[in-house]
């Protein structure tokens, strides 16, 4: 069964002062990225608080991007977090994404943002083993918030 907000202890939705999310590049990068790009990117973003680590991610998925728009197209603006930018249309376009606080705020914002670039989950808590995993994912619809 799938945690929720209501059923995850607000104590645990805390985050640390610091962490790291971890890529996995032996996953399924699909239609939107660029494999090549992908292998570039290091494995591990952070340590770094949490709104920190989202923009890293965030921003690595944009520049992976066969298209940045297609990145940009699956966000929609937040409020009090971190900028990200992208080049497309002969133009520089930004986006602040929401402000975040919790591991796993940022960890499911990831995963939905995955899921709807068709794509395997890349990103996860855990260093990825040699030989790589799967991340265990969810469905999601609708934008990324």
């Amino acid at each position: 069964v799938p945690l929720d907000n209501a059923t995850i202890p607000s104590s645990a939705l805390q985050a640390p002062t610091v962490f790291c999310v971890y890529l996995n590049k032996q996953g399924k990068v699909g239609p939107h990225f660029d494999p090549r790009r992908v292998q570039a990117l290091p494995d591990h973003f952070g340590p770094g608080r949490a709104s920190s680590v989202l923009q890293q991610c965030v921003q690595a998925c944009v520049d992976c991007a066969h298209n940045q728009n297609t990145v940009f197209s699956c966000l929609k603006p937040g409020h009090g977090g971190e900028l990200i930018s992208a080049h497309f249309d002969q133009q520089q376009h930004t986006l602040t994404l929401p402000a975040v606080n919790s591991v796993t705020y940022v960890l499911r914002f990831l995963e939905k943002l995955c899921h709807n670039l068709h794509c395997d989950p890349l990103f996860g808590s855990q260093p990825v083993p040699l030989g790589g995993v799967h991340y265990d994912s969810h469905t999601y619809t609708g934008e990324v918030s």
